[in-house]
């Protein structure tokens, strides 16, 4: 990790890929392109380095498809799905750290950041149905799809991502309340699933700029989802996410305000 930071003050982003393509082991090198995302600015820093965690991202995804195809030719099937595995992780991270969608970042992003972060975001749909992973996880895909879809003024795209998202997240959480008969808004809810809500929510904001006056109930309904499990949380770890999702959902909305005034005008 040390040895990561050294070379990117030295080099920057192109001199830590050389770094780690120059690993000769390929287990290492997929390690320390995860962990190269660390020693990058952070959310709280004013300054983003984006193109930078473009060109690492992008670069260690191709070494770990590189090695799920070497793996296939050698006919090991585990292996060439652990890298995938891997890939995905890599695109999903590159997706969130270009949305702008979290609280207190303020740092500018130019439009081919959002256009990358979506394409990245389309890979993670795609490598995590090919991995068979569980709904809640494909979710997380599709949101961030829409966030990317959202800031590149897509609203109807945004909306079906957060749709699908939604969806899905209510998939895993009715196949762990099997008594649950209510509709798919009645699991928006105190204590509720904390996926189900944060994009009930990113899709009432879609709503709301589209005109759809549904969007602002929808939206004030997962708000104060997460406000009632702040008041009465049935742990620590429920209400931290609940917090996490609330600014979230406020954050953005106020962000697209400018959008709805604009048009308003």
């Amino acid at each position: 990790m040390d040895d990561v930071r050294r070379v990117y003050t030295e080099g920057g982003a192109d001199k830590v890929v050389a770094f780690i393509q120059g690993t000769a082991d390929p287990a290492d090198r997929r390690t320390l392109y995860m962990l190269a995302r660390r020693v990058l600015p952070d959310r709280t820093a004013k300054v983003r380095r984006f193109d930078d965690v473009i060109r690492i991202a992008r670069a260690g995804i191709a070494e770990t498809l590189r090695q799920a195809e070497l793996a296939r030719a050698r006919e090991n099937a585990e292996e060439a799905k652990e890298c995938i595995d891997h890939a995905n992780k890599l695109s999903y991270n590159l997706s969130a750290d270009l949305a702008a969608c979290w609280p207190g970042d303020e740092a500018p992003r130019e439009r081919h950041h959002f256009e990358t972060g979506l394409r990245a975001a389309y890979d993670c749909v795609v490598w995590r149905q090919e991995l068979g992973k569980p709904p809640d996880r494909r979710a997380m895909a599709h949101w961030a799809a829409g966030v990317h879809q959202l800031s590149l003024g897509n609203e109807v795209e945004a909306l079906c991502a957060f749709e699908a998202a939604f969806g899905l997240a209510l998939e895993a959480a009715a196949a762990g309340d099997p008594t649950h008969d209510g509709k798919p808004e009645a699991y928006v809810k105190q204590n509720g699933d904390f996926g189900v809500i944060l994009y009930f929510g990113y899709a009432g904001i879609a709503r709301q700029i589209l005109g759809d006056e549904a969007g602002t109930r929808q939206f004030v309904q997962a708000c104060a989802a997460f406000e009632e499990t702040l008041q009465s949380p049935k742990d620590a770890e429920t209400a931290e996410d609940a917090r996490f999702g609330l600014d979230q959902l406020r954050w953005v909305e106020t962000k697209c305000a400018g959008v709805l005034t604009g048009r308003a005008s």
